[in-house]
């Protein structure tokens, strides 16, 4: 795919199942778009790094399948770029140039999977299959943590501070202790935070604010 026909595919709306192609390698990058696209994924793909760079900050979701030597910013240093900038995106790093050294850092930095050129095309499915389970799984995690911190702004500053004692692994009578409050009043504010934060139970809902509460 040359760089003209990659530019058409920038204004594509990303529905979660799109798979990013970086490449400097033509042949290689149709390929692997012609295979993905056979198997009913968007795909976009680049032929530099910056090129992906740039269409990342508009915000993208799905996976990226990226030459860990691709000439400019390397794959490697793409990867840490995506981690300092929060972006979750998941990497499948495509190499023919690749050593022991390079694909544990890459791992250790949260890639799906290394795969060494040429690999077998079951290898490459299979990890585009579980990078893509990965991105859903972010993107619904995402979608919890933004609906919980929303419903947590309708909380009055005492009722964060019962739930923050309620979380931490106190019982309803050592917070009214701590907060020279009676049980009852305790109990009180206990549900009007249930039904403020919408959660099912209380094991529920010191679950969602030890995850995504903190701090908030």
């Amino acid at each position: 795919m040359t760089a003209q026909a990659t530019d058409k595919n920038w204004g594509a709306t990303t529905k979660g199942n799109t798979v990013f192609i970086v490449d400097d390698d033509a042949e290689i990058s149709q390929s692997l778009e012609s295979l993905l696209r056979s198997l009913g994924y968007q795909v976009e793909a680049f032929t530099s790094s910056q090129s992906f760079l740039d269409r990342v900050e508009e915000g993208v979701s799905g996976c990226v399948l990226l030459d860990v030597r691709i000439p400019g910013i390397s794959g490697l240093e793409i990867q840490r770029r995506l981690a300092q900038a929060q972006q979750t995106i998941p990497i499948v790093f495509l190499t023919g140039h690749g050593d022991i050294q390079m694909a544990v850092s890459a791992m250790k930095a949260g890639a799906v999977e290394f795969l060494p050129k040429p690999f077998r095309e079951q290898q490459l499915i299979d990890a585009v299959s579980e990078a893509m389970e990965q991105s859903v799984r972010a993107e619904e995690d995402g979608r919890i943590r933004s609906t919980y911190q929303e419903n947590m702004t309708a909380l009055s500053p005492k009722e964060r501070e019962i739930l923050d004692d309620l979380s931490s692994g106190l019982h309803i009578k050592e917070v009214a202790c701590k907060r020279a409050l009676s049980t009852s009043t305790v109990r009180v504010h206990r549900r009007n935070i249930n039904f403020k934060i919408k959660s099912t139970s209380l094991s529920n809902l010191l679950i969602l604010h030890n995850k995504y509460g903190r701090n908030t």
